[in-house]
């Protein structure tokens, strides 16, 4: 089950939440954002950064695709 970390992040004045989850005895990192596009499926990640960094490039996807903050 994932859960969300206390990491802070924002990026064009949208929030970043990052989630964790053990997998394997390994801990997988994602992400979700408010700008309000629909994910498809979550994408996990090896470290926050990576996570992060991917966000990042959603939430400029999502803008360039006309989602805005309401």
């Amino acid at each position: 089950m994932a859960k969300i970390t206390t990491t802070k992040a924002t990026h064009l004045g949208y929030q970043i939440t990052v989630l964790s989850e053990m997998q394997d005895r390994t801990t997988l990192f994602a992400c979700t954002n408010d700008t309000g596009r629909q994910k498809h499926a979550q994408q996990w990640f090896p470290s926050q950064g990576e996570a992060i960094a991917n966000e990042r490039r959603e939430i400029d996807v999502a803008l360039q695709m006309g989602y805005r903050k309401k």
